[in-house]
């Protein structure tokens, strides 16, 4: 068990209430992971490192929580891969925007509309779930938001369905070391560990490994999915699905290394598909996205709508004749309704935390 010293950091121990934060994993041998949580105690300036180590069997991490009362049940698979950017179902879709650690509104939401039980267990059959990126940041319950996200993409893929975190922009921050909107409890706490709050994501971490598999645009059926859109200069490029995420994963997990930076502006910057604006707004850099521009992206991907968060909005609303829908409804936040979509034999419908459902027309 270690202790810091919080004279050491500028960031001021007694100002950071109390907290437990974890569990992160990393992997410390071929066959053993060091899972470790860090707890401070704001009364006492004291802050301690919890850990302990466990080691794959049949090819699987399996403990339950060990600090405080965390005694959720963490079952990590050896092999984290990434999921097709196609997919088929006849399943209900759901999908929620930027939740930026707000878990006890996305509990709520996900428990009254039957996604999962008083456990938090998957119990939507062969549903899909989508989050259109921004789980990071802001908030101060990330991690929870993440082991929840990881563990219910394992149950639903025994039932039949499927959850798909998609990159935003706040994640790709996250990995290269941007922490300008990172909740102190979280400087804090790598500091604790004499880390930068993004080696809890590194290569050598599960949720690190698992982050960086995630996709960046889906498909399911005939709707398509991203966090923040694609522009027309990006689209000059005709990437399919694949090479998109495909190529999403390469400037983000070589950075500080890329081999090739023909497409680092489109990938990374603004007119990136997690950090443009043009589906809503104009910019310097661009105009506000045609009707015309739209369509010959759906006619590109064979699909009839695009569903994206990023930018704020007051609530779930389609523009352009159903063809684009935007998520972005600040979560957590009381001058908001917390909200998410629902797709089901192809209605579209705003589902709540507190209330009934709502036809979108």
């Amino acid at each position: 068990m270690a202790y810091f010293d919080p004279d050491s950091t500028n960031i001021d121990s007694l100002r950071v209430p109390s907290y437990i934060e974890g569990p992160h994993v990393k992997y410390s041998a071929p066959n053993r992971v060091e899972a470790f949580y860090i707890k401070h105690d704001s009364l006492k300036n004291k802050t301690k490192i919890i850990s302990r180590f466990f080691k794959y069997k049949n090819d699987t991490v399996r403990f339950k929580g060990f600090a405080g009362t965390d005694r959720a049940d963490y079952i990590i698979p050896r092999d984290i891969k990434p999921q097709s950017g196609l997919v088929k179902s006849d399943g209900k879709i759901a999908v929620f925007g930027d939740i930026h650690g707000e878990y006890e509104s996305l509990i709520a939401m996900l428990r009254y509309n039957k996604i999962i039980d008083d456990y938090n267990n998957w119990i939507w059959g062969d549903g899909q779930l989508v989050f259109t990126g921004d789980v990071l940041d802001r908030g101060d319950k990330v991690t929870e938001c993440l082991w929840l996200i990881f563990r219910l993409e394992l149950q639903a893929q025994k039932c039949g369905g499927d959850v798909h975190m998609l990159l935003g922009n706040h994640e790709m921050m996250a990995l290269l070391f941007d922490n300008r909107y990172v909740d102190d409890k979280y400087l804090h706490a790598a500091h604790a560990y004499n880390y930068q709050y993004s080696h809890f994501f590194g290569k050598h971490t599960i949720l690190g490994k698992w982050l960086r598999a995630r996709n960046t645009v889906i498909r399911i059926n005939k709707l398509m999915f991203v966090h923040a859109g694609l522009s027309p200069k990006f689209m000059e490029r005709k990437m399919s699905i694949q090479k998109i995420n495909e190529g999403m994963r390469y400037h983000i997990n070589n950075y500080t290394e890329l081999a090739d930076t023909s497409m680092v502006d489109l990938f990374l910057y603004s007119e990136s598909p997690l950090w443009y604006r043009g589906y809503l707004s104009k910019t310097e850099q661009y105009s506000r996205i045609s009707l015309s521009e739209v369509i010959q992206t759906l006619d590109f991907y064979n699909a009839i709508v695009i569903i994206f968060g990023h930018t704020p909005v007051a609530r779930i609303y389609p523009f352009y004749s159903f063809k684009l829908i935007a998520m972005d409804v600040p979560i957590g936040d009381p001058n908001y309704v917390d909200q998410g979509l629902l797709i089901d034999n192809q209605m579209y419908y705003r589902i709540f935390a507190h209330k009934e459902k709502e036809r979108i027309k």
